[in-house]
């Protein structure tokens, strides 16, 4: 490796150059720091509950520094999202390996039913949607935008993508579409807390039985939503 001198010539430094990394080598590197402190953060949500879980926590149990994880993310809400995303894509996964554009409404029924109790079963993402409801709930200044936000992934992206092999949820009316969002939210939410407060009421049984009920009624093809054409 050469150096300039005071004079300015070039002097032997005697020491080997090091590799610059390239472009790719970069974006790698900082796509896995952001899955590092995403999987860090699922861990400290689940051990701390959402609302006392601290960035510093977080940035630690992944190795990071916190000016690592503000490099990523803008606060806690911001990688909760991030989590969300990431389970909306897994499920979207699901429903596409199992369903096609001609699968019949009895399938596509199945499907739902089997995803909202994998969803119930999953205790560590269940109770921190569940969570981080009543966080949006406890600082009303930001429930809103946090509602807004949610509504959004749910029905675009990968939601979206997923949407588009359950027509029976289409609509054209983005009431209509966040009412239906709604529906589904809060009978997950009203089984997963009786789930896991009163295991021996809310049963394995008396889940499937909820959750059929809902899933068959808001996607009965008596109802009159605004579908696409």
């Amino acid at each position: 490796m050469y150096l300039c001198d005071a004079e300015g010539g070039i002097v032997d430094s005697g020491k080997p150059r090091a590799p610059r990394k390239t472009r790719v080598e970069k974006q790698e590197r900082a796509l896995l720091t952001r899955q590092e402190l995403i999987s860090a953060a699922r861990h400290i949500f689940t051990r701390d509950g959402f609302e006392v879980a601290r960035l510093q926590d977080i940035a630690s149990a992944a190795g990071k520094t916190r000016g690592a994880f503000y490099a990523h993310f803008q606060d806690k809400e911001d990688v909760f999202f991030a989590i969300f995303e990431e389970d909306i894509l897994a499920d979207k996964q699901r429903y596409m390996s199992h369903l096609t554009q001609t699968s019949s409404h009895e399938d596509r029924v199945t499907m739902l039913i089997e995803n909202m109790e994998a969803i119930i079963n999953n205790r560590d993402r269940a109770l921190l949607y569940i969570e981080f409801k009543m966080y949006a709930i406890h600082h009303p200044h930001k429930r809103k935008r946090l509602a807004d936000l949610h509504q959004t992934m749910c029905t675009s992206g990968a939601g979206a993508a997923k949407l588009e092999l359950l027509p029976e949820l289409l609509s054209d009316d983005p009431d209509e579409r966040r009412s239906l969002t709604a529906q589904i939210g809060s009978m997950l939410d009203g089984v997963i807390l009786n789930r896991y407060f009163d295991p021996i009421g809310m049963n394995d049984a008396e889940v499937r039985r909820k959750v059929e009920s809902c899933i068959r009624s808001v996607m009965s093809p008596e109802n009159t939503w605004h579908r696409k054409a």
